[in-house]
């Protein structure tokens, strides 16, 4: 792990900007006099963002671990409105010393190619005035987490948060489903008009945002904020498209044959029978506490690689899991990096089903990220694309997948992974809606919310397989997008879970040819973190960046052959 200079106290506290400014002032103040000077800002630069990040992560971590403890929420909000608009302002000062410095551009591309990207197209997307829009975007979406993560319903007398009430979707007995996915819809359906207001808020915001940093619209804005430099929005519109082509009949296959199991007519198959067993079939129990979970991962990801078990078990012992589902936990999962102890948190809602197995997995794979970068001086290289960072989780889960054996007999082993790559086909349909939807939202910012409400429906249509009967719940079909948090939160964050899961299945196919070959290229385009471009980390990986139309299908065709392969 790279150890930091004594430019700033590595457990300073933060309870203010002033706790801050005098290290940011330091920064601005230097004499930086050559090209070595420079280099000694940079450094001292990052390991500032360091120091503040890993505060920050904590804020976030603990209001989502308990969204009604008013001291968390209080203290999220501070970072979220007080000390980043001040950090922001204050770093745009920092990088503009940094890039007009006269020995900027001579500094090695080979080390520096990547944060002259960057820092160029930070400042030209800074505007002062979008950092208090950034704050209120910030609160928003602090009221969804505590909107969301308040949900609760009450079956067979007992109340439960959602994440606990889905895993009755998977029955057998389609009674049992049937009152599950009515009673969650309802009460999703129930603060609908909340929901809606807190994006439409956050709607205005994004645009305003986009405006004033001299953008025609909040998608290509966001584009570039994500430092989006190898591909383009048109290109993931292309993706979409050839989605629409070469995924959506295979998709339709997989739920006509779970429709067939389950032994429906055609004009029978409702919303709650999607993910529900054939009778006489119980769904997948892979385990009952967080700690098991926990247990089986680590054993696991030793047998991929000793250190990566190491990991797991120096996290456990820094007590940097929250697993288990429970009331007041916000939705969802994540992989937090926290920049100064050199390891992640990881946090889910583990409720004891096979998709909590896939989770763990997922964000295990982020977490070696983590460590696998935690050596790079520079958090602007720690801090990866998105597209790699889920191509690392995405990777893990099938490197992975073969070892499943230790939650599971033969059997179920057998059917836990090939319900795992079907998952995968049925993922890209819901990646390419989220991405449509978003573009249409932010392309046309002045729709009303059934305006939004119809196109969503209309996107249904492109991308499901039609063979749903929605007979008397089409209002609760309508408003499936705002069950995606990435919707609210993190706009445009989903299209890199697609682009993504093809690096991974190509890492997947690699290991199956060359075990040894596909874990050296993964362990080495993951230490490189942020400092080449994306399509130099995947050539390091030994796999192409490559998601045309072409490369969809062959690796559509590699799945459909591993199901083949898996049969009972």
């Amino acid at each position: 792990m790279y150890q930091p200079t004594n430019f700033i106290p590595t457990d300073l506290t933060i309870n203010s900007w002033e706790d801050l400014k005098p290290y940011f002032d330091s920064l601005i103040s230097s004499k930086v006099n050559d090209s070595e000077a420079l280099g000694q800002l940079i450094l001292h630069y990052s390991e500032t963002l360091s120091v503040f990040h890993e505060q920050n992560a904590w804020s976030y971590i603990n209001m989502s671990r308990e969204t009604t403890n008013q001291e968390y929420l209080d203290r999220h909000e501070l970072f979220a409105t007080k000390i980043s608009p001040e950090l922001e302002k204050a770093a745009n000062v920092v990088e503009k010393m940094i890039v007009n410095h006269p020995s900027f551009s001579d500094l090695p591309d080979a080390r520096f190619g990547q944060l002259k990207k960057k820092l160029r197209r930070e400042l030209e997307l800074f505007r002062e005035e979008n950092v208090e829009l950034s704050a209120e975007i910030s609160k928003l979406s602090t009221q969804y987490d505590q909107l969301t993560g308040g949900l609760t319903v009450t079956l067979d007398g007992e109340e439960m948060p959602m994440p606990k009430a889905s895993v009755r979707l998977q029955s057998s007995d389609r009674a049992i489903r049937q009152e599950a996915w009515l009673a969650i819809s309802e009460k999703r359906y129930s603060v609908k008009e909340e929901a809606d207001r807190i994006y439409d808020d956050m709607l205005k915001l994004r645009v305003q945002t986009a405006k004033n940093a001299g953008y025609d619209n909040y998608r290509d804005f966001s584009h570039d904020q994500h430092q989006r430099f190898d591909y383009t929005p048109q290109d993931a519109v292309d993706f979409q498209n050839a989605i629409e082509e070469h995924i959506v009949p295979l998709a339709k296959k997989i739920g006509e044959s779970h429709r067939d199991k389950l032994g429906l007519a055609k004009d029978d198959y409702r919303p709650w029978d999607g993910a529900g067993e054939p009778e006489g079939q119980e769904a997948l129990k892979p385990f009952k506490t967080g700690t098991e979970l926990l247990e089986h991962a680590v054993n696991i990801f030793s047998e991929i690689h000793p250190k990566f078990g190491e990991n797991l078990k120096a996290m456990k012992a820094a007590d940097l899991f929250d697993l288990e589902s429970r009331k007041g936990k916000a939705p969802g999962g994540y992989n937090y990096g926290l920049e100064t102890t050199g390891m992640p948190f990881i946090f889910m809602n583990a409720a004891g089903t096979h998709r909590d197995v896939v989770t763990m997995c997922h964000e295990g794979g982020h977490a070696m990220h983590t460590f696998l970068t935690n050596d790079e001086p520079m958090i602007h290289y720690r801090d990866t694309p998105s597209e790699m960072a889920e191509t690392a989780s995405m990777s893990m889960e099938l490197l992975t997948a073969e070892l499943w054996s230790k939650f599971y007999n033969q059997k179920d082993h057998i059917r836990a992974r090939r319900e795992h790559l079907e998952g995968i086909i049925s993922f890209f349909p819901w990646c390419a809606t989220v991405d449509a939807f978003q573009h249409w939202v932010y392309l046309n910012p002045n729709h009303t919310s059934e305006e939004r409400d119809a196109y969503f429906d209309e996107l249904n249509g492109r991308f499901t397989s039609g063979l749903v009967k929605w007979d008397g719940y089409d209002h609760f079909r309508r408003n499936g997008w705002q069950r995606q948090l990435h919707i609210f939160g993190m706009p445009f964050y989903y299209v890199e879970y697609g682009i993504a899961q093809l690096g991974a299945l190509q890492v997947y196919r690699l290991y199956k040819q060359n075990p040894e070959a596909a874990l050296e290229g993964y362990i080495k385009g993951l230490s490189l973190g942020s400092s080449k471009p994306l399509p130099e980390v995947w050539e390091a990986m030994g796999i192409k960046f490559d998601f045309s139309a072409e490369t969809l299908k062959e690796l559509v065709a590699f799945v459909q052959q591993e199901l083949n392969d898996l049969q009972d």
